[in-house]
């Protein structure tokens, strides 16, 4: 899963995936602005099968952000 979450970030945030570690997040890479967030929530919506609320999109501003949301989401 890591592996894919690495994946769509590069994809959708223009970032090398091997790059992307506990330290990525919307404050830290330039690239991650409102519109790209919401890009991204969507590709990851669509990748893992899974649909977000609001307030879980509005906590997912981190590579380990996003990682524990969909932990959660995918063995709940």
């Amino acid at each position: 899963m890591e592996e894919q979450v690495r994946q769509v970030m590069g994809d959708v945030l223009n970032l090398d995936p091997g790059s992307i570690d506990g330290s990525t997040s919307k404050d830290s890479t330039a690239s991650w602005d409102s519109l790209s967030h919401i890009n991204l929530i969507v590709a990851l919506e669509q990748e893992f099968q899974v649909s977000f609320d609001v307030s879980e999109i509005e906590s997912m501003l981190g590579y380990s952000d996003i990682l524990e949301t969909l932990e959660r989401k995918i063995h709940a």
